[in-house]
């Protein structure tokens, strides 16, 4: 008995060693170099790490070197099966003998499927290979087809652990490769059926059936895609992948293309209905309002209790939001670019929405990120402060790229407990951020960021008064602000606060006293851990830098090429 329950423990503590030593692998997954270099430790440590090497393999960010973007195709094709192995030598592609038996089935490690960065590096490995591989010369489409459609009937079957499908489609990738890939995709959403017209089993699909994101990014040339592929391929996934919590879907607005690409958002519809606990939903402006209704409608019908995040990456109206809230009780973000007035027609019971509200949104962002006149763009003032009234009970963090005194009393008299904000500040808004920032007693994180069209406006004693406003609680300030070096010395002069963490971007006519300034705020308030500084000034000055460090300042400082809002990553 006594041996028994030490094998038990000897058992528990191995594997218990081996879910830590996982967990510290997987922080390393964006070094490759280092992964393999683990794989060589022991036994173990070899079993641990492969999974982790080859959870990603077609990402050709990490893979810049073409010797390794050759590796992970070569790879595949050594661990197709025989009769896969066959179809390629049937088409006279050649497959070395050097090309044997792997140690591993590296394919059933797939995590992560990027369709893209797949074909890029199928162009690089073709080319790389050619000789190699072609003993009859064909046409370069037929022999990209051949390849990925094993390698996709490997992956269709093995990759029981794929959980990530990303199809980045833009007018900067080989149009080519993508379209061919298209076409492949198109072959299998047709039927679904092997050669004699015999259906595959929805189980020949089964790593679809754990798929829990989807990320598809497109812009293409060619009609058909918008029309019968991409809608077909939406169709099929709807039926094959009902797992899936996170969708992000991008396609170009009408003025791109000169063709009517309304046929595919049915599609799309029938993706998020068939899922059973879609958790957040990224699309852009559908610039069809009845598009974008019955997108919302899909959302109420199928994900009223499942969805936590929502962002369109456009204009959505009023009225749609309204609902999307209403409805959707355990909604915690909502991003738009920009809200639709409402009109003339104001809702008689908005009221009652008001006092009624239930929703649970901890995070509300109004802003373009793209656009370079934030200020000027807006003026849904009314919409923004009866959503902010709406969804007031739960808020924590609000993001707008426009503020004036209906937003600002609103701030002021529902939503004063704000932990985050990030607001968008013009020479004409500076005395209105000044004024409200002393009554937010919670406020945690704040994002100021300023137009270069400003920079003639500002004033220092703008900057000596919003210092001051500052409150207390605030231990995260960002500074996107285009103003000089002596602006940020008024700045840190009349600043009081005990900051831990400081952001800088966009500082101009910056010399050698930042550093003395920085420094003399140190000294009054020291508390400040980290030090952000956009890549130019970072570089700029990083010998300076070096030589504070070398007095051992307590803080530390970093290069940050843009401000992280909230708790993104």
């Amino acid at each position: 008995m006594k041996i028994t329950n030490k094998r038990i423990s000897i058992k528990i503590r191995h594997n218990f060693v081996a879910i830590c030593l996982e967990e510290v692998l997987q922080n390393l997954i964006e070094d490759p170099g280092t992964l393999y270099s683990c794989i060589l430790v022991n036994r173990n440590w070899c079993r641990v790490t492969i999974p982790i090497l080859w959870s990603d393999p077609f990402n050709n960010i990490k893979r810049k070197n073409p010797n390794n973007a050759n590796f992970s195709i070569r790879t595949f094709i050594s661990c197709l099966e025989d009769s896969e192995k066959s179809s390629l030598t049937n088409e006279f592609i050649r497959i070395p003998n050097s090309w044997g038996e792997t140690l591993f089935d590296y394919p059933k490690y797939l995590q992560t499927f990027k369709y893209d960065h797949f074909g890029k590096i199928l162009e690089i490995f073709v080319r790389m290979n050619y000789k190699l591989l072609i003993e009859v010369k064909t046409d370069l489409n037929k022999i990209y087809m051949i390849i990925t459609s094993v390698i996709m009937e490997t992956i269709f079957k093995k990759s029981r652990r794929l959980k990530t499908l990303q199809y980045i489609h833009d007018h900067i990738s080989s149009q080519r490769i993508i379209y061919t890939l298209d076409l492949l995709l198109y072959s299998y959403n047709n039927s679904l059926t092997e050669l004699g017209g015999r259906k595959k089993s929805s189980s020949y699909y089964v790593s679809l059936k754990k798929l829990t994101t989807l990320k598809f990014f497109a812009y293409c040339i060619h009609e058909e895609s918008y029309t019968i592929i991409w809608p077909k391929f939406f169709n099929t996934l709807s039926k094959l992948a009902k797992n899936i919590q996170e969708i992000f879907i991008h396609f170009p607005s009408d003025d791109e293309i000169d063709f009517d690409i309304k046929k595919v958002y049915p599609s799309i519809m029938n993706l998020i209905k068939s899922q059973r606990n879609l958790k957040s939903l990224e699309v852009n402006e559908c610039h069809n309002s009845k598009m974008e209704q019955r997108i919302i409608n899909s959302l109420i019908l199928s994900q009223s209790n499942t969805l936590t995040n929502f962002k369109i990456n456009g204009e959505i109206k009023f009225i749609n939001l309204i609902q999307l809230l209403e409805n959707c009780k355990n909604l915690k973000s909502v991003h738009i670019y920009k809200l639709n007035k409402y009109g003339e027609d104001i809702p008689n019971d908005i009221g009652r929405l008001i006092s009624l509200s239930t929703t649970s949104v901890e995070k509300f962002c109004h802003w373009n990120p793209h656009s370079l006149f934030q200020y000027q763009t807006n003026n849904a003032d009314y919409e923004i402060t009866l959503t902010l009234k709406i969804i007031s009970k739960n808020l924590k963090k609000f993001a707008c790229n426009y503020i004036c005194d209906d937003i600002s009393n609103t701030i002021k008299v529902y939503c004063i407990n704000l932990s985050h904000l990030c607001l968008f500040i013009t020479s004409d808004t500076f005395d209105k951020i000044s004024k409200l920032l002393p009554f937010m007693n919670n406020l945690y994180y704040l994002y100021l960021e300023s137009s270069k069209v400003d920079i003639i406006l500002l004033k220092s004693d703008m900057l000596q008064s919003l210092s001051s406003s500052l409150p207390n609680s605030l231990k995260h300030l960002s500074l996107n602000l285009f103003i000089p070096l002596e602006f940020l010395k008024v700045f840190l002069i009349n600043s009081n606060i005990k900051l831990n963490i400081l952001e800088l971007y966009n500082i101009y006519n910056v010399n050698y006293k930042i550093s003395v300034y920085i420094n003399d705020y140190y000294n009054r308030n020291n508390q400040l851990r980290l030090l952000k500084l956009d890549n130019i000034l970072y570089s700029k000055f990083k010998n300076l830098y070096y030589h504070i460090h070398k007095k051992k300042i307590g803080y530390k400082i970093v290069e940050s090429f843009k401000p992280i809002w909230f708790d993104e990553k």
